[in-house]
């Protein structure tokens, strides 16, 4: 099906507006990642964050210091609840993105699920290469996940959730915590990701342009990320190529059909089911990539929030028998195992 004039429309400017990777200056890289412009131009584009939801700046302990971050807590919140733990890791093409990429997705999370919510700014490539964000990505699941009972959560009620480059990320996640004995992670939320890097993956070979996201601009994305000395064989860059996806949380996996990472998300939903990963694929036909990023231009963003929500709030109901706030599962096998 094809997408909408308004889907193109924004497509055209977006495209225009930051132009190719390969070609862009260091200058045009900063100026694009400091958020330039007023608040009003970027909820046009990304949508509008809950404004019920209290958003407070913090600082999580990384591996090279600190990683900036915000966390949303639903309004009523008091200090005696302990509610669900998401973190959501923004897209970018792990070159863009930061704390503030996911506002409206994470606040939204936040309300719907009454949930707790912390969003992290990762270290960026070229800079950066990997893998400083994955590691980064990691640690700052790990200091949630230990440090729940202050952040008014539940360890034991833990998900992550990405789009995009961070999509890719959140799989990693889970493999590091399932390789490093935890923390323990209920539900994976993977938005229109990329988890194949090779030169010979699908996304690297791209046949068009697509809105939200130029194709062409994968193959330098990817070399930007992996720099000098990277391996996109290795599986907590590529997590397709993990030996085994057994033991791995259940997970909600986003495609969309005018989407250049299409394939990258049906194969790895097929080789979480092949290893009894309990999955749940969610396709819109007439939908471009970046669905959760620009919601107030994709009609599927409203629905596939719905279907998000439904899959997280089942997979973080509280288990039975006793729960032990601010305590991550030393055994780091998820639920669903």
């Amino acid at each position: 099906m094809a997408l909408t004039w308004r889907v193109r429309a924004l497509g055209a400017v977006v495209d225009r507006a930051v132009g190719p990777f390969a070609t862009m200056s260091d200058a045009k890289r900063r100026r694009l990642r400091s958020r330039a412009g007023p608040r009003w131009l970027g909820e046009v584009l990304s949508g509008r964050p809950e404004r019920t939801v209290g958003v407070d700046e913090i600082a999580v302990p990384g591996p090279a210091g600190a990683i900036p971050a915000r966390r949303y807590r639903p309004s009523g919140w008091h200090a005696g609840e302990r509610l669900p733990l998401l973190v959501t890791l923004p897209g970018g093409g792990f070159v863009f993105g930061d704390a503030v990429t996911t506002a409206w997705l994470s606040s939204h999370l936040a309300a719907r699920l009454r949930a707790v919510v912390v969003s992290p700014g990762y270290r960026l490539a070229p800079e950066h290469p990997a893998p400083a964000a994955g590691e980064d990505c990691y640690a700052v699941v790990a200091w949630v996940a230990s440090h729940a009972a202050e952040l008014g959560g539940d360890a034991g009620r833990l998900a992550v959730v990405g789009e995009s480059a961070g999509a890719n990320l959140a799989a990693t996640v889970t493999l590091m915590a399932r390789e490093r004995g935890g923390p323990r992670i209920r539900a994976q939320g993977l938005l229109q990701g990329a988890f194949d890097l090779r030169p010979e993956a699908p996304m690297m070979h791209p046949s068009a342009r697509w809105p939200f996201g130029r194709s062409a601009d994968a193959p330098d994305m990817v070399a930007a990320y992996l720099g000098e000395h990277g391996d996109p064989t290795d599986p907590l860059v590529s997590p397709q190529l993990a030996p085994d996806h057994a033991g791995l949380p259940p997970a909600f996996v986003l495609t969309a059909d005018h989407d250049y990472l299409r394939e990258d998300g049906e194969r790895y939903a097929a080789a979480l089911r092949a290893a009894g990963v309990h999955v749940e694929h969610a396709h819109y036909v007439d939908s471009p990539h970046g669905i959760m990023a620009f919601p107030g231009w994709c009609a599927a963003s409203g629905p596939a929030l719905d279907r998000l929500t439904a899959f997280l709030s089942l997979a973080l109901t509280p288990l039975p028998g006793p729960s032990v706030p601010g305590t991550a599962s030393a055994a780091g096998r998820p639920v669903g195992s």
